[in-house]
């Protein structure tokens, strides 16, 4: 029999007066930051009450009386949350939360996972380790994972494929990392090393990672440099990041083969300041060829705040192509990089940020390049000439996801203009009028006269502009349904949404932006859920909604190809 404390935290636990919640910590709604903290909270508070399980424990599961009341008592807490919102009472959303608990637990402790063949549980294990909503949580699950018991650590040790992401965020000598590197084998690796701090300030003489630091760190890491498969290194001033492109281009030089697919290289200290601590002439007079010329097997390239040799660099068949942060001075010639844009005709992603190509003294008068497969396009801090210039340079008929970013102190109408034709699948109230089909927006430090043009009459402004081929739609973007919010003020939001609601166009989800979701007050994510329904975004990755549409995007177009060869073959 199991130990009768065992039992009575199993199934007496329903029946004991509520928890209340730990100081400071108020029982908030689903969705929101705090009600993840809540059901961790419940979770730790069950589970400290039960013994550590022992080799003559039995398991002891409800009865099919217990069990069925349970499931009731869940269904009827979701149905008061969801009909009452911000009013139900605190004691409901707690009740509720520990009975979920408890019927997650006694599935744990009813599956027989050990008698799962090894190949079936280690894949259990990668979707836990992988399925993370962020790197820093796929780190703790890793370890969590060789923690449960000497079976589970052995499975865990001996499968690479756990073991060869690996975020260098632990302190140098980073034994943890370089545990993790030995047991990634002979896997492809993809590292990350990050000495970025946010708590730093401007003061770059302050920092304490040198280029030798860099370098000997480099030197163990590249010892398995044919299996790195992406690098990221994001550093805040001139020596480390020097080193790193000097470091692999002396490996491409020497013969290594280098098979890295992702490279991301960033220097986030003083943007555009070429003369600082550590800076290098001769490096920026005769830069780095970036791995030697090894670029075949490179898709994904994002340089912030340094530069390579353009010239002499082979970029082909890029995937993603990221550009941040650097002066006219070293930037690649508009010759170049149209050259580099037709060399890559799968371009998926195109990122400038503060950098572009150097633009030409003589007269505009060759065709954009086209990119037939573009779906995202950012274009960011640009003064309102050059900005035109840079759309003027491609062609994306196909693009999804269009961001503007840090464009300020001109009237960008010009720019918009520009844009409304030219992207039709995303392509102010033209602009908006062009997007009957818009259902997802990610919005940040928007200004409030442009949300609200959301709500304004689109007649108006067909009016004014005699626009004649655009949707008659009564309402601008009337398919609307989601929002992923950051820095916006919260009240803003909360408007937006009861007009939108009162027009009979309701918007039914708020994502919010992890970080900037916990600077929120309890009330502000109150009022928010007052509006819609409020979840934190994913980091890395997109939502749910997000995904949809771009799959529904790529189903259409199927649809509309083969419609299309079926006429050719009638015809």
């Amino acid at each position: 029999m199991e130990p009768k404390s065992a039992q009575f935290s199993a199934h007496s636990l329903p029946h004991l007066p509520s928890q209340t919640p730990h100081p400071g910590v108020s029982v908030p709604l689903p969705g929101t930051p705090g009600y993840a903290t809540l059901q961790i909270q419940v979770m730790k508070d069950t589970l400290s009450r039960v013994p550590e399980p022992t080799a003559q424990s039995r398991l002891s599961v409800p009865s099919p009386e217990v069990w069925a009341r349970w499931m009731a008592e869940i269904e009827n807490g979701e149905q008061q949350i969801r009909g009452l919102g911000v009013q139900v009472h605190q004691s409901v959303i707690l009740r509720t939360v520990q009975l979920k608990f408890l019927k997650i637990w006694m599935y744990w402790r009813a599956f027989r996972l050990h008698d799962l063949p090894p190949e079936i549980i280690m894949n259990i294990f990668r979707l836990v380790v992988w399925s993370t909503g962020n790197p820093a949580e796929g780190v703790m699950q890793r370890l969590w994972l060789t923690w449960v018991c000497r079976f589970w650590r052995e499975l865990a040790i001996g499968d690479a494929t756990l073991w060869n992401a690996i975020w260098f965020r632990d302190r140098p000598p980073y034994e943890r990392s370089f545990a993790w590197f030995e047991r990634a084998g002979s896997a492809p690796i993809d590292i990350r090393l990050n000495e970025r701090k946010p708590m730093w300030g401007q003061n770059e003489d302050q920092h304490v990672f040198t280029a030798e630091q860099m370098s000997n760190l480099l030197d163990r890491l590249f010892v398995k440099l044919p299996q790195i498969r992406m690098l990221v290194v994001i550093v805040d001033n001139w020596p480390p990041a020097i080193t790193v492109l000097r470091k692999l281009q002396a490996a491409g030089n020497v013969g290594t083969r280098i098979n890295i697919e992702r490279l991301e290289v960033y220097r986030m200290g003083k943007p555009y300041l070429w003369l600082g601590p550590g800076f290098d002439n001769d490096g920026h007079r005769d830069p780095p060829v970036l791995n030697g010329g090894q670029t075949q097997k490179l898709n994904h390239l994002c340089l912030a705040g340094v530069h390579i040799d353009w010239n002499e660099t082979p970029l082909r068949n890029l995937t993603t192509l990221d550009l941040r942060s650097m002066p006219m001075s070293v930037a690649p010639t508009l010759e170049r990089f149209r050259t580099v844009l037709r060399e890559c005709p799968t371009l998926n992603r195109l990122a400038l940020d503060g950098s572009g190509p150097r633009p030409t003294e003589k007269p505009f008068d060759h065709v954009p390049v086209d990119l037939l497969h573009l779906k995202t396009l950012v274009l960011g801090s640009f003064n309102l000439p050059y900005a035109c210039f840079i759309v003027s340079q491609i062609n994306a008929p196909y693009l999804l996801d269009l961001t503007l970013m840090a464009l300020t102190g001109s009237d960008y109408v010009p720019l918009i203009k520009l844009l409304t034709p030219k992207f039709k699948k995303v392509a102010m109230a033209r602009w908006f009028q062009s997007m009957p089909d818009l259902a997802y927006a990610r919005i940040a430090q928007l200004k409030t006269n442009v949300l609200k043009l959301l709500l304004d009459d689109p007649g108006k402004y067909r009016q004014v502009d005699h626009v004649e081929d655009y949707a008659t739609d009564d309402v601008f973007c009337p398919n609307l349904k989601t929002l992923e919010v950051q820095a916006m003020p919260y009240a803003t939001i909360v408007d937006f949404c009861r007009r939108r609601k009162e027009m009979g166009l309701p918007i039914t989800k708020i994502y919010l932006n992890p970080p900037w979701a916990h600077t929120l007050s309890v009330q502000a994510v109150r009022e928010l859920r007052s509006v819609a329904a409020v979840y934190v975004a994913p980091v890395g990755t997109n939502t749910t909604e997000e995904n949809e549409l771009l799959r529904q995007e790529v189903e259409d177009d199927d649809d509309d190809d083969d419609e299309e060869e079926e006429e050719e073959q009638e015809d």
